[in-house]
C-alpha cells in the first residue's frame, strides 16, 4: 500500500486527478445536460413543466441515499468496488430512460440513476483523503472540483447538440455511453486506496449507523457540515429552476441557455483556480469563510432585485453568476475542513456531506416545485435563505472553536 501511495503521489497524480474528476462529473451531466430539454419533455409526455422538474429534485434524493449507503460500505469493502457498482447503476438507468413512455417511469429510473451517481461520487474525495493529508487534501479536492465544474460548462452545450440531433432521449444515451467508458477506464487505471487491514468486508445495520452517530457527535463537524450544505443547496435550487428563469420567465432563446449557464461555471472555475493558489498561504477555514460571505452578498442582491417590481435581467443574471461562482471557494475548502476533522471516518464523513446538501436540495426544491409562482420570488428567497443560514452556522462554528 505504501508503494502504491508513493506512486499515486508522484507518477500517477495526473491520471488520478482526471479519473476522479470524471467520476464526479456523472451527476453534473445527469442534471445540467438536459435542463434545456425539460420543456420538450413536458410537451412529449403532456405534463406541466413543474412535473418534469421533479426528475431533477428526485435526483437529489437518490443521490443522498447513494451517499448514505455508499460511504460506510466504502470504508468496509473498499473505495473501488463501490465506485464501479455506482457507475454500472448510473449507466444502466441512463440507457433505460429513453425507452420509457410515462413520466412516472422516468422519475423512478432517475432515482436509480441518482443512487448510482451517489454511490460512485462518494468515493472520489476519500480516494484523495486515503492518499494525502492536510492542505494537500484541500488543494486536490479543489482541483477535482474545478475540473468537475467544466462539466456544467460543457454539459448544456453538449445537451443542446444532442437534443437537435436525437431529441431529449439523445442526452440520456450520451450519459450511458459516458458511464460505460468511465467504467472500463476506472477499472484498469485506478487501484484500491483503502488499507487492506481496514477492509472488514462486512457491515451490519449497527455499523452503518454507528459511523454516522460518531460523526454527528462532533459539534465542529456538524456545524461546518450544515454550513456548507445550505450554501451548496442554493446552487441546486437554481439548477431546478434554471430553465424556468431563463427560458420561461425572461424568454431567452434556448440556444443562448448554455452561454448563460456557462457564465456561472466559468466564474466558479476561476475562483477554484485562485483557491488552489491561496491555499498555500491561507487555511481552508479562512477561504471557506470568504466564499460564504461573497455568496451572501450575491444572495442579498438577488433577493432585493426580485422582491420589488419587475426584476432586471442583468441584475438577476449577475447575482446568480456570483452566487454560483462563490462555491469555487466553498465546496473544496468545506470538504477539506470536515475530512480533516474526521480522518478515521473519511468515507462516512464525505458521504454525510453529499447526503445533507442533496437532501436539503430535495426538500427545498420539492417545496418550490409544488408551490411555484409565476415570478422569481420563491427561487430567489430560497437561495438567499440558504446562504444566510450557511453563514450564520459557520459564524457559530468559528465562535465555538
Amino acid at each position: 500500500m505504501n508503494y502504491i501511495k508513493s506512486n499515486i503521489q508522484t507518477r500517477f497524480l495526473p491520471v488520478l486527478t482526471v479519473m476522479l474528476a470524471a467520476l464526479v462529473t456523472l451527476s453534473p451531466f445527469a442534471i445540467d445536460s438536459y435542463l434545456a430539454a425539460m420543456p420538450l419533455m413536458a410537451n412529449f409526455f403532456g405534463v406541466h413543466l413543474s412535473v418534469v422538474e421533479l426528475t431533477v429534485t428526485v435526483y437529489f434524493l437518490g443521490f443522498s441515499l447513494g451517499n448514505f449507503i455508499g460511504g460506510p460500505l466504502s470504508d468496509s469493502f473498499g473505495r473501488k468496488p463501490i465506485a464501479l457498482t455506482g457507475i454500472v447503476l448510473y449507466g444502466l438507468a441512463a440507457f433505460l430512460i429513453p425507452q420509457c413512455r410515462g413520466i412516472e417511469q422516468i422519475i423512478a429510473l432517475r432515482l436509480l440513476q441518482a443512487f448510482g451517481g451517489g454511490f460512485a461520487t462518494v468515493t472520489a474525495n476519500v480516494f484523495i483523503r486515503d492518499w494525502f493529508t492536510g492542505k494537500q487534501v484541500a488543494k486536490l479536492v479543489t482541483v477535482v472540483s474545478m475540473m468537475m465544474m467544466l462539466a456544467p460548462l460543457f454539459a448544456p452545450v453538449i445537451g443542446a447538440f444532442l437534443i437537435k440531433w436525437n431529441g431529449w432521449s439523445g442526452v440520456f444515451y450520451f450519459m450511458g455511453c459516458f458511464a460505460t467508458v468511465l467504467l472500463v477506464a476506472f477499472y484498469f487505471l485506478i487501484p484500491e486506496s483503502r488499507d487492506v487491514q481496514l477492509l472488514t468486508k462486512t457491515i451490519s445495520g449497527h455499523q452503518l449507523f454507528a459511523k454516522y452517530v460518531q460523526f454527528f457527535s462532533d459539534k465542529q463537524s456538524v456545524l461546518t457540515l450544515f454550513s456548507v450544505s445550505f450554501s451548496m443547496s442554493g446552487m441546486y435550487i437554481f439548477l431546478t429552476g434554471a430553465s424556468f428563469i431563463y427560458i420561461d420567465y425572461f424568454k431567452i432563446d434556448t440556444d443562448l441557455f448554455p452561454l448563460l449557464f456557462g457564465a456561472n461555471v466559468l466564474l466558479n472555475i476561476i475562483l477554484s483556480f485562485c483557491n488552489t493558489i491561496l491555499i498555500k498561504y491561507y487555511k481552508p477555514r479562512f477561504l471557506l469563510r470568504t466564499g460564504l460571505l461573497v455568496q451572501l452578498i450575491a444572495g442579498i442582491v438577488l433577493f432585493v432585485a426580485v422582491l420589488y417590481g419587475t426584476p432586471s435581467f442583468w441584475v438577476v443574471f449577475i447575482g446568480i453568476v456570483v452566487f454560483m461562482g462563490s462555491l469555487g471557494m466553498v465546496f473544496g475548502n468545506g470538504t477539506a475542513v470536515i475530512l480533516n476533522y474526521n480522518p478515521e471516518l473519511a468515507g462516512s464523513a464525505n458521504a454525510t456531506i453529499g447526503i445533507m446538501r442533496f437532501l436539503l436540495s430535495f426538500v427545498i426544491g420539492s417545496i418550490i416545485t409544488f408551490f411555484r409562482a409565476e415570478d422569481l420570488v420563491p427561487l430567489a428567497t430560497a437561495m438567499f435563505l440558504c446562504t444566510l443560514i450557511g453563514n450564520v452556522l459557520f459564524t457559530i462554528h468559528m465562535k465555538t472553536r
